[in-house]
């Protein structure tokens, strides 16, 4: 249990009086709740303080490496030279004390190096999406009370450039990497990264800077995510120092029998994402582990090239990045000789009833050959080195958590959120498949207004929770509650040993015309488990009197633009050969032109044949024999043009549905559905 007395925290020299457990301003600081024992009973400490700390312990280790194989590798030493530099820069741009640096760009080192040094100039760090529209960039800069922005290149420079009139607190816009346009460098406010750190800066400057890190508490915000909201614009959670520290230390102390010193990881989830800043940035620094950077186009097909260089240790993962590793894999598998599909198979067997104990006495030496032939996969992947994996951000469904465990690559599912700091939730008992699993050390847990079968909100209360929503006091206090339990808006139970189970989200329950309320999750991946060509699945129903439901055929994503291909992928070219088709095109199978670009995806009529409809609706009449109730089965379906992207807007920048987005983009499919 947590002590929420000041008088641990006031004897603290780097935390700041406060009054409140709850702040909506960047400008006041917030009460930790300190614990007795354990993890959260940690001296508080703020970011720069944890910084410095890890670059003198791991000195002379490797820190980060860039995509680009022709740079060098930073040492924390070097690591720690370089964002004192930048920390200077931003001093000399004009960062103002508790003001915001928006970071635009994709994960390179640079990001790391502006985020330290903001927080070491008495900053806060706003990440915002490379994909984010001009419009989406003003609202994260003027929420964030922005003084500097960073960006990636001429692309993000000119979505800044056109809003910078209307932001009259970003007093500098520093571009990374080239080409330039004329103006950066030349007119005011506007600069070329390496110009701006090749100056030599005097000691009134560095005095400066370290008077601002003197002022830095441990309970004030360091860091602002930007929710992905569903309706309207995000809003910003705050993060304290504290609250970033403690959660990294709450996984840490959880994977700590897989960890090792100096372990190798991969960046490549975008940093203003909650999970990455916490894996990637303060897990991966706090245990000196050396950070490769994947380019740009990693959640576009490229990531598998950065672990066959990297070889990392530990990965983390949202469930869209299995998913595309596990197609790859079945791709293969299906090029292999009928003798390298029969081993495999027999491996992947014998692997997975080794995880689930249902074979028990399965000799040591059958284990051995067979964990022999799965290491050759893990080592096609470049995770022959890999310990451990977590993959959290969106439900993982059964089928793929067994694809994985038969291939002796067992996946932790984790569950978070931005606004409790991270991390709260993972499960490492790997036989146990249909739970996110225990609450980590300093994480409290219970279900609210329970129903008759234990499910109702998941609260959680933890000293890494959020402070506030930066200025929205009431949309603050709609899901932090006096004594300080976060309201997830998550649907869930407890089973008897505590384990969690995640089912569906409150705001997203379909609410039938009967008054049922469905959560779809559960459905869609019942569905999804009987179509292995199906790669997306989105229930439909709210206020009909049946539930119907949205489906993409899986097929081939352009690793270039991350836009779906009309070629048909091979699980979906296999299903359809089982029915009797030689299809290679989405186009031949739906009867409507291979290039759709010049018409509305809601109206595009598809016409596929009676025999793929059939089966289809046998899938759906099997997987309705699981439903939970008669109001959970699905009657009707409706297949789309193609499949979901991030281009094409159904899929957000960590690759999770944008449920909403879906709904008003097909509403004339569903309509036409319910006739």
């Amino acid at each position: 249990m947590m002590n929420e007395s000041t008088d641990v925290a006031a004897s603290v020299s780097s935390v700041k009086p406060a009054s409140s457990h709850i702040s909506t301003s960047l400008h006041e600081p917030v009460k930790l709740r300190i614990g007795e024992e354990g993890v959260t009973a940690r001296e508080p400490q703020n970011i720069p303080q944890f910084f410095h700390d890890c670059c003198k312990l791991y000195a002379d280790s490797p820190a980060l490496v860039y995509a680009n194989e022709a740079s060098p590798t930073v040492s924390y030493k070097e690591f720690e030279r370089r964002v004192e530099q930048t920390a200077l820069m931003l001093l000399h741009v004009g960062l103002q004390p508790r003001s915001s640096i928006g970071i635009l760009a994709f994960n390179c080192p640079e990001w790391f190096y502006a985020e330290f040094a903001a927080l070491r100039a008495n900053g806060i760090v706003a990440g915002i999406y490379p994909s984010s529209s001009p419009e989406a960039v003003h609202h994260a800069l003027e929420t964030s009370q922005a003084s500097v922005c960073v960006v990636d290149d001429a692309q993000q420079m000119a979505k800044v450039r056109e809003v910078k009139e209307r932001l009259p607190q970003l007093r500098a816009v520093i571009q990374l990497h080239g080409p330039f346009e004329d103006f950066v460098g030349t007119e005011e406010g506007y600069y070329r990264w390496a110009d701006m750190l090749a100056l030599e800066y005097d000691n009134e400057l560095r005095e400066e800077l370290a008077r601002r890190e003197r002022a830095v508490g441990a309970n004030e915000c360091a860091m602002l995510i930007f929710t992905s909201g569903t309706t309207g614009l995000p809003k910003a959670a705050m993060l304290s120092h504290d609250a970033i520290i403690l959660n990294s230390k709450y996984i840490t102390s959880e994977v700590s029998r897989f960890r090792k010193t100096g372990e190798t990881t991969v960046s490549y989830l975008p940093l203003n994402h909650v999970a990455a800043q916490i894996f990637d940035v303060y897990m991966g620094i706090g245990n000196g582990s050396c950070i490769h950077f994947a380019d740009r186009d990693a959640l576009k097909g490229t990531l598998l090239k950065t672990f066959a260089k990297a070889r990392p240790t530990s990965v983390f993962g949202v469930p869209r990045v299995f998913e595309k590793i596990q197609e790859y894999l079945k791709q293969l598998e299906s090029t292999s000789s009928r003798f390298a599909r029969y081993t495999l198979d027999w491996a992947r067997q014998v692997t997975l009833e080794y995880y689930l104990r249902k074979n028990e006495k399965s000799s040591s030496f059958k284990l051995w050959l067979a964990s022999k032939i799965t290491h050759q996969v893990k080592l096609t992947l470049g995770l022959g080195r890999c310990e451990w994996l977590v993959v959290g951000g969106a439900p993982v469904s059964e089928e793929m958590k067994k694809f994985f465990l038969s291939l002796d690559m067992p996946l932790a599912e984790a569950y978070g959120l931005s606004e409790m700091g991270g991390g709260a939730v993972v499960n490492f008992n790997y036989a146990n498949l249909h739970t996110c699993g225990k609450v980590l050390d300093g994480v409290e847990i219970k279900i609210n207004n329970p129903d008759v079968n234990g499910q109702g909100e998941v609260c959680l209360r933890s000293r890494s929770n959020m402070m506030g929503y930066l200025n929205e006091l009431e949309k603050t206090r709609e899901i932090l509650t006096e004594d300080g339990w976060l309201l997830t808006g998550d649907l869930g139970h407890l089973d008897i040993e505590g384990n969690l189970q995640i089912t569906g989200r409150i705001k997203e329950l379909v609410i039938t015309a009967g008054g049922e309320n469905i959560p779809p999750v559960h459905v869609e991946d019942l569905v999804k488990a009987e179509l292995p060509c199906v790669s997306n699945a989105l229930l439909v129903g709210d206020h009909r009197k049946y539930l119907a439901i949205l489906l993409t055929l899986k097929t081939d994503i352009d690793s270039r633009t991350g836009m779906p291909l009309d070629a048909l992928h091979s699980d979906a070219v296999a299903w359809l050969k089982n029915l009797g088709f030689n299809y290679t095109k989405l186009s031949e199978v739906l009867n409507i032109p291979a290039d759709c670009s010049e018409y509305d995806d809601a109206t595009v009529l598809v016409k596929p044949d009676a025999k793929i409809v059939t089966a289809i609706e046998e899938a759906l009449k099997r997987a309705n024999t699981r439903a939970l109730s008669n109001a959970q089965k699905v009657q009707k379906f409706a297949l789309l043009p193609h499949d979901f992207s991030i281009p094409t807007g159904e899929l957000g920048p960590t690759l999770k549905s944008r449920r909403k987005v879906i709904l008003q983009k097909y509403a004339t499919v569903i309509d036409r559905i319910y006739g």
